[in-house]
């Protein structure tokens, strides 16, 4: 018996079903299966597998390569992507979240044993230097990583990133909505997004980014903040949103 957990990302349940077996099979106890991006998300958050079938062509509003590149945000565990396509183009994509393998349709069990006990050997094995090597390049590369300097009346002003809202994108411009005052800016959110640390703060929809901190409440539509405010969701970022918050929820 293995004691690895394992997590099928599939909405066909013909090829979740088959991979299932397969896993039972190779003697696999600890198999969850997830048929949407949703749902993966909160097995994810709650089981913390050790290893991830992911398929490529996944219903929604998100393909599994979007919703890869959700997971490797978030959590350190390996994706086998599982396709039926040799596209240059999606093959592509998948290769920028460095996925730990491909098992292409049809396969068969020698197929799914091959990349599961590789990909939980290496897992197994990886060197501590590499967490390491990890953990530096996220950490922040500003002397001061509790503050932004914003530039207002001819002068920088010290903000708290705890003292900041959210931001509102109107045109060319964004609204920096703090504690203190209002900043009023011409730059792209896209730049804003790459300023505020992602550990604090989370564009949940093409104009506005919050800071993570400040929710008071939220639902698929819309977020409540502390001092008051609403902030629309989404629809194409509620997971990543989701994904980032500590929930726990009836199921």
């Amino acid at each position: 018996m293995k004691e690895e957990r394992i997590l099928i990302v599939e909405d066909d349940p013909s090829i979740a079903e088959n991979i299932q077996e397969i896993l039972e099979l190779l003697d696999f106890v600890n198999i969850d299966v997830a048929n949407s991006a949703n749902q993966c998300i909160k097995t994810i958050k709650k089981n913390r597998p050790d290893l991830v079938f992911m398929d490529i062509k996944l219903k929604g509003d998100k393909d599994g390569i979007e919703l890869g590149e959700i997971i490797h945000q978030m959590f350190d565990v390996p994706l086998v992507f599982v396709t039926s396509y040799s596209d240059p183009t999606i093959i592509e994509r998948a290769k920028r979240i460095n996925p730990a393998g491909f098992i292409v349709k049809p396969f068969n069990t020698n197929d799914i044993h091959a990349i599961v006990e590789i990909v939980l050997y290496n897992k197994r094995t990886k060197p501590a230097s590499e967490a390491v090597a990890v953990k530096a390049v996220t950490e922040s590369p500003f002397l001061v990583n509790d503050a932004v300097f914003i530039k207002a009346d001819n002068a920088f002003e010290r903000v708290q990133y705890d003292d900041i809202y959210y931001v509102e994108a109107n045109g060319n411009m964004v609204t920096i909505f703090t504690k203190n005052r209002d900043f009023h800016i011409r730059k792209s959110m896209k730049e804003i997004e790459d300023i505020l640390p992602s550990t604090m703060f989370l564009r949940v929809q093409k104009s506005f980014i919050v800071h993570l901190g400040q929710i008071e409440s939220f639902n698929t539509k819309e977020i409540n903040l502390k001092q008051g405010s609403v902030v629309q969701v989404g629809r194409q970022y509620y997971n990543s949103f989701l994904a980032k918050l500590n929930t726990i929820t009836e199921s």
